[in-house]
């Protein structure tokens, strides 16, 4: 879901924030690493968002001059996938969601940076801090990233100390929000391109796998397609057990085995 374009967003907080104000560390070979780095050598989405929450938190902690943890929460249709840096901000990205209240939550709902610097003292969110402060952080800084197709996302940073995310660390934490979402978004389309055709040979697949166990079941019955076919269909519904597995059973028995496919390329 994009949220409006504002020149000078704030944090909740209150800090006045201009995006872009502050450059980003190596902002060059970022920009041209951060979507490879995200696609190569991931298996999963989680695996992809695992790296994402990486290089935010080793961009933050060099803009901050501290280590900084980070987590990230994609909402995608129906499915919510949580990823982080290690396992405190994973578990409070977490929580936070079955909490309902909290950083992440707050910068989602308004498309702007929300920063507690002092969290000892801040009274927003009293069910969520009562998980932070044990975890040993005293700041926490959430930014939305912008996707499209309705999916929604956050990085959420965590520090040690307080006062960690002033202004300049938070333009910088907008400066890599921009390149991520850019990111993210592309590998989402690029996943759900992988998706759509895996399915398509899936079913390309079984169908190939149908009509040629039909024409099995027409060869030694000397009976129709139709008739074939409706062999096929009572015996999957008395063992319980999909179309295609009767099929491939009936190919797996053959003498010289299931024939290949091009689809097996």
């Amino acid at each position: 879901m994009n949220s409006p374009c504002t020149p000078s967003p704030a944090p909740i907080d209150g800090t006045e924030v201009t995006r872009g104000a502050v450059d980003l560390p190596g902002v060059d070979n970022l920009r041209d690493g951060l979507l490879l780095d995200l696609l190569t050598g991931a298996q999963s989405l989680a695996e992809s968002l695992d790296t994402l929450a990486r290089m935010a938190g080793a961009t933050l902690s060099q803009a901050s001059g501290g280590a900084a943890d980070c987590a990230v929460v994609l909402s995608a249709g129906k499915h919510t996938t949580v990823a982080g840096t290690a396992g405190h901000p994973r578990a409070l990205a977490s929580r936070e969601l079955e909490l309902g209240e909290g950083p992440l939550t707050d910068a989602l709902a308004t498309g702007l940076p929300v920063a507690a610097n002092h969290l000892a003292t801040d009274l927003r969110w009293p069910h969520y801090r009562r998980h932070v402060r044990p975890a040993g952080y005293r700041s926490v800084l959430a930014v939305r990233l912008r996707l499209d197709d309705g999916a929604q996302s956050a990085l959420a940073f965590f520090a040690a100390r307080t006062a960690a995310f002033p202004q300049a660390v938070v333009a910088a934490a907008l400066g890599f929000a921009d390149l991520a979402s850019r990111s993210l978004s592309l590998v989402l389309e690029l996943r759900e391109a992988r998706t759509s055709a895996a399915d398509l040979r899936s079913a390309l697949e079984s169908r190939t796998s149908i009509d040629i166990a039909c024409g099995v079941i027409m060869a030694e019955n000397r009976c129709s397609y139709r008739e074939a076919f409706g062999i096929m269909s009572k015996a999957s519904s008395h063992r319980n057990i999909k179309l295609r597995k009767v099929a491939e059973d009936i190919l797996d028995n053959l003498p010289e085995g299931a024939p290949r496919t091009h689809f097996d390329h």
